[in-house]
């Protein structure tokens, strides 16, 4: 049984390719997706490979340091599981997906808008509650052809419309309501953040986030998670000739910089006996630490051309867990 929890969210600083194989279709390298919704995800085996290789790198360095703490060799094992696959003992940490929180899209005015609708608020207020946070704000449906912004937002175009890619939507004034939700959402999703760039001090950057904050329908979410994408085209030089080689054009889509995605952590006691780390206390101090070392993460392919890089932040939770396994 799981005994503690905790949320991570993931910010791309730059376009992210966590692939999903090869596609007949006008992309040929697209990323993984959903199949229920076809919203972009982040698979939860790449986000765990990712943080067993950091593991082994800063934990085989402190090792060296404290050369009579000889238990601290298996930490990696006793945490992420035997990395031959053996069955000796299983991972004592579960990590899910990580799902899309805030989508970033082009807008007419102030640069760009983070979008989220209705469907995915819910979702991660239902997520929260598995690690005891209560996400205090109302969710409202929105109609297809309005979006729900803050008063002060910067995507407003003389108070009555927003116009996001090549799509005019006219804004929900309907009820006063809804535009202090969405200051009120703004201020709840900014607590999870990983620390943005927008700003000089704590109080811009909460205004940055709410004043480019927009609330569409979850039809229109779906459209512009689909097709409002980074399709890049590559090719393959022949190193003899110098030119492009024969059939080695092909397409590549993107999950655009400014994305946040969330993922839930669950941590139980060790399985392995006799362990060094014996008490699930201890693993989530351990995972905590390396979450709060790591400045960058790097997820998905293109490592060498800068793609991928995410800020992420380990977000306690506020209970004890009780999930089964």
């Amino acid at each position: 049984m799981y005994k503690k929890s905790c949320l991570i969210t993931f910010y791309a600083e730059t376009p992210v390719h966590m692939g999903a194989g090869q596609s007949v279709s006008y992309v040929d390298n697209p990323v993984q997706r959903e199949r229920h919704t076809n919203f972009p995800i982040l698979w939860s085996s790449g986000i765990k490979g990712v943080l067993r290789d950091m593991a082994m790198r800063e934990w085989n360095d402190k090792d060296k340091k404290d050369k009579n703490d000889k238990d601290k060799k298996d930490k990696v094992e006793i945490i992420f599981g035997p990395e031959d696959g053996s069955s000796d003992f299983a991972s004592c940490i579960s990590i899910t997906d990580a799902k899309i929180l805030l989508y970033p899209v082009r807008s007419m005015r102030g640069v760009f808008a983070w979008i989220t609708c209705p469907f995915v608020l819910r979702r991660f207020k239902e997520d929260l509650k598995a690690v005891g946070i209560d996400l205090n704000v109302q969710i409202f449906d929105v109609s297809d052809d309005k979006v729900l912004v803050s008063n002060s937002s910067a995507l407003k175009i003389d108070n009555n419309q927003v116009v996001l890619e090549e799509f005019v939507f006219e804004v929900d004034n309907s009820n006063n309501h809804n535009n202090q939700n969405a200051d009120n959402l703004a201020k709840e999703i900014f607590q999870f953040l990983p620390q943005l760039e927008f700003g000089n001090n704590e109080e811009e950057k909460k205004k940055f986030l709410k004043d480019h904050l927009a609330i569409v329908s979850d039809n229109v979410f779906v459209d512009f998670v689909n097709y409002a994408v980074e399709i890049r085209t590559r090719i393959r030089i022949d190193q003899a000739t110098g030119t492009v080689k024969e059939r080695a054009l092909f397409s590549e889509e993107l999950i655009p910089s400014e994305s946040v995605f969330y993922s839930i952590m669950f941590i139980t006691n060790p399985f392995k006996q006799n362990a060094s780390i014996s008490n699930v206390d201890s693993v989530y101090s351990e995972m905590k630490n390396l979450f709060e070392n790591s400045s960058l993460f790097q997820l998905g392919g293109d490592e060498t051309l800068g793609k991928g890089l995410m800020k992420v932040k380990f977000c306690e939770g506020n209970k004890q867990q009780s999930h089964k396994e």
